[in-house]
C-alpha cells in the first residue's frame, strides 16, 4: 500500500519513562553508545562530542531537556540517535526506543509551551485513540542546546569571534 503525501512515520523514544516522537525523516541512524568526549565551558545539557565513522557529533541528554528522573529500562536499551536538522547534525542520548507510528495531518496539533513544555521543543502532538506522542522539533533543540552554551562561555567571559 502505497503512503500519500500527507502521510508521516516517527518514531518513539524514551526518555526516563516518557515517550517523545521523532520524525524518521530527521534521523540518520541509531547507535550504541561509544565514549563521549566532554566539551568544557558548555551548558550540562551538552554531554560532549563522539566520533563516528569520522565524524565528529555532540551528543544531547534528553534527560536533562525533559526532567526526567526515573528510567524503567536498562542500560542495555539506551542508545544514540543521530539526528539530522539541515546542516546540522546531533545524537540523542535517550534510554530506549520505541515503535515507529505513521500519521496523517488530521492528527496533529499544536503544543502548547507551558510547564512541560517550557522552551517550546516539542512543536506538535500527534493523537491516536489511546493516547497523545509529543513530536520533537529536532531544529529547535540544536538551537537551544546552541544559545544554551553560549550563555555558559558567556558566564565565564568568553565572547564569540565574529
Amino acid at each position: 500500500m502505497a503512503m500519500s503525501s500527507e502521510e508521516y512515520t516517527g518514531i518513539s523514544l524514551f526518555v526516563g519513562s516518557q515517550e517523545i516522537g521523532v520524525l524518521i525523516k530527521d534521523i540518520k541512524e541509531i547507535l550504541e553508545p561509544v565514549p563521549i568526549l566532554p566539551v568544557p565551558v558548555t551548558h550540562p545539557l551538552f554531554a560532549g562530542l563522539i566520533s563516528v565513522r569520522g565524524s565528529i557529533i555532540p551528543v544531547l541528554l534528553l534527560n536533562l531537556v525533559f526532567h526526567a528522573s526515573e528510567n524503567p529500562f536498562s542500560n542495555k536499551d539506551k542508545k544514540y540517535v543521530v539526528c539530522v536538522a539541515g546542516s546540522e547534525t546531533a545524537a540523542l542520548d535517550i534510554d530506549a526506543v520505541g515503535d515507529t507510528f505513521s500519521f496523517g495531518p488530521g492528527q496533529l496539533t499544536d503544543a502548547k509551551e507551558d510547564a512541560t513544555n517550557p522552551d517550546g521543543l516539542i512543536t506538535k502532538t500527534v493523537a491516536f485513540q489511546d493516547k497523545e506522542i509529543p513530536l520533537l522539533s529536532i531544529e529547535k533543540l540544536i538551537q537551544f542546546t546552541t544559545v544554551l552554551n553560549a550563555k555558559e562561555r558567556e558566564a565565564v567571559g568568553y565572547s564569540a569571534i565574529n
